[in-house]
């Protein structure tokens, strides 16, 4: 796990949904590939992430089959959070 805060973000939009998620990846964050894959073959992916005023990172699960669009960024710096 990182202690230097998020090493990146992953914006993803689920069917149904105008607005997309955005999750701050801690540890490495995941290849455009990887994403591709998941998106795919519809799995349910293990993502760690931090969320909005909290330095405690966790584990979120993403369940892939319902991502329609997805934008991985390096880190936003001073904008920590999971927005949905």
């Amino acid at each position: 796990m990182s202690d230097s805060g998020p090493t990146g973000e992953l914006h993803l939009r689920v069917a149904g949904h105008t607005t997309d998620w955005k999750l701050l990846l801690v540890d490495e964050p995941p290849t455009e590939d990887e994403v591709v894959s998941w998106m795919q073959e519809q799995m349910v992916a293990r993502i760690r992430v931090t969320e909005q005023g909290s330095n405690e990172p966790h584990t979120l699960l993403v369940n892939f089959a319902l991502v329609v669009a997805a934008r991985l960024l390096p880190a936003a710096r001073g904008n920590r959070g999971v927005q949905f």
